[in-house]
Parts: structure tokens; C-alpha cells; sequence
């Protein structure tokens, strides 16, 4: 696993979820950080003393972390550009990236940057958006576990097969929600059929499948997803760099993630990929 650490009083929500999530699967967990790239630092500003800071930043979170998970095997990465490119670098061979949600001006309220946003929407590896302010369980959650949005589609297939490997490795309930007006040219894969794969494969693992005929899917999601222990929703397009191909429901929901928000990309494995479980979710979700 991979997390991006920008500061430590912003990102330590961000770092404290990704830590958590890496000791209760025993998987290495480490830490990046991104220094400005020399170019653009400040006439008059010492760049060595820029790299020294990213390097001390980076090296007390570490010491934390480790204070307080033992047996975590972590690591730090301390990169010289920008922290969206060393994300999406990277991301060809980390299994799961972390990252906290895009700020907020406190006087304006404008979005300050999209790094959140535009690593989801580039990213070949899965991308897990953490939202600032609030302490969330890797585990449990509340009576909702582990929600996913489905709406017939291949890509929100593969958004349900990973949300049931992570409610079952998790030990919670997986919440299935589809709006009844998703387009009906997208309904290629009924609900039963889904389920009925969902059962096989994970046959212990307790499932409720939500239909609303009310809400959005943004207002669905946002309102179920929250407290939740995670979100998974799929990505449709290919990557392009446009916000447009990320999708609108997903494009939203990051900029204001109601929970920790998994998305599922491209790399994600089918759900009748076979294999155990346990196997599948130690090798290809964290």
C-alpha cells in the first residue's frame, strides 16, 4: 500500500486509516511524501532545506506509525516534483493507493487542488479517497459495512465483486445499492445474477441488497455511504485527463466522500476470477 502524506496536521487521518487498514492485513504500508521540484521554489529559498523538511516530515510519521502498530512493515518515500505525478507513477506497481480528499478554502470554499480527484481518475491501481476531519474504522462501520453502488454495467460489476472481497475480509455486511434510474441500456447484468455470484463466492457473507426509487445515484450513495465503514463505486472511461470521464456521480462523490471511498479501476480482477478468497484480497486489494 501506498499513502500520500502532504502534511501532517491535514493528512494524519489519511495516514492513521491507510496504517490501520496495512497492520490488520500484515501487508507492507508505505509512506510518500513530495518535495516541490526545484524549478519552483522561491528565489532567495534553499531547495536543501526543502528536502531536509519533506525528510524529517516524513521520518516522524514513520516513527509514529510504528509506535503504534509494532509488527507494521513501513517504509517512506521522499519524492522531488509534484505529488500527483509520483502518485500515478507509482501506481503501476503499488496495489492500492491512498490519498486524502482535495481541501477546501476556509473563507471561499473552492476546491484548493485535485490531487484526490485527478489521481482517481489516472490511477491503473485502485484508489482508496479518505475524507479530512474524521476518525473512520477499517472495520465494521455501521449496520451498512461495506456500500456499493451497481448499476448493471461491467464496470460496477467489478465494483461489487471487490466490495465483497472487502466486507468478508473485513468481517462485516455488504450493502449492494441501485437506483431505479440508472439507463436501461446499462442494465446488462440483472441483480439476481449478481448476487447469486456474490453468495458463491463468499457463501458466510451477510448481504442487503438496496433499491431506491427516489433518490439520485449521488444522493443515494452519498446518503447510505455515510459512516459506512467504505464506499466502493467503478470508474467509467479510460483515464483520459478530463474530470468529464471520471464520471459525474464518481467525479462528485470524491470531491465530498462520505466515507472512505474505494474506486475501482481497470486493474481490478472480475468476479468470477476464482481463486480463494483470502488469496484474492491479500494479492490484489491492498
Amino acid at each position: 500500500m501506498l499513502v500520500a502524506l502532504r502534511d501532517a496536521a491535514t493528512d494524519r487521518h489519511t495516514v492513521e486509516w491507510a496504517a490501520q487498514r496495512a497492520a490488520q492485513f500484515a501487508v507492507p504500508l508505505t509512506l510518500l511524501h513530495a518535495v516541490v521540484d526545484p524549478s519552483l521554489v522561491a528565489p532567495g529559498t534553499s531547495y536543501e532545506d526543502e528536502v531536509t523538511a519533506g525528510r524529517e516530515l516524513v521520518t516522524r510519521e514513520a516513527e509514529r506509525i510504528r509506535r503504534r502498530y509494532p509488527g507494521l512493515r513501513l517504509g517512506t518515500y521522499l519524492h522531488c516534483g509534484g505529488i500527483t505525478e509520483a502518485l500515478l507513477g507509482m501506481s503501476a506497481v503499488a496495489p492500492l493507493l491512498v490519498v486524502g480528499a482535495d481541501r477546501r478554502d476556509p473563507v471561499s470554499g473552492a476546491f484548493a487542488g485535485s490531487v484526490a480527484v485527478q489521481v482517481a481518475l489516472n490511477a491503473s491501481a485502485p484508489v482508496v479517497v479518505v475524507p479530512a476531519g474524521q476518525g473512520y474504522s477499517v472495520a465494521g462501520g455501521d449496520q451498512r459495512g461495506v456500500v456499493v453502488g451497481v448499476d448493471g454495467s461491467e464496470v460496477s460489476r467489478a465494483a461489487l465483486a471487490r466490495a465483497a472481497d472487502e466486507a468478508d475480509a473485513a468481517g462485516t455486511v455488504l450493502t449492494a445499492v441501485t437506483v431505479l434510474g440508472s439507463p436501461p441500456e446499462r442494465m446488462k447484468v440483472g441483480a439476481s445474477t449478481m448476487l447469486r455470484d456474490v453468495t458463491q463466492r463468499h457463501p458466510a457473507l451477510p448481504v442487503r441488497w438496496i433499491v431506491d426509487d427516489l433518490r439520485t445515484p449521488l444522493s443515494a450513495l452519498a446518503l447510505l455511504g455515510r459512516g459506512a465503514a467504505l464506499l466502493v463505486i467503478g470508474r467509467h472511461g479510460k483515464g483520459a485527463r478530463s474530470i468529464m470521464g471520471l464520471g459525474t456521480v464518481t467525479h462528485t462523490l470524491l470531491l465530498d466522500p462520505p466515507c472512505p471511498t474505494l474506486v475501482v479501476t481497470r486493474r481490478e480482477p472480475e468476479l468470477s476470477a476464482g481463486g480463494p478468497v483470502r488469496e484474492t484480497v491479500r494479492r490484489s486489494a491492498h
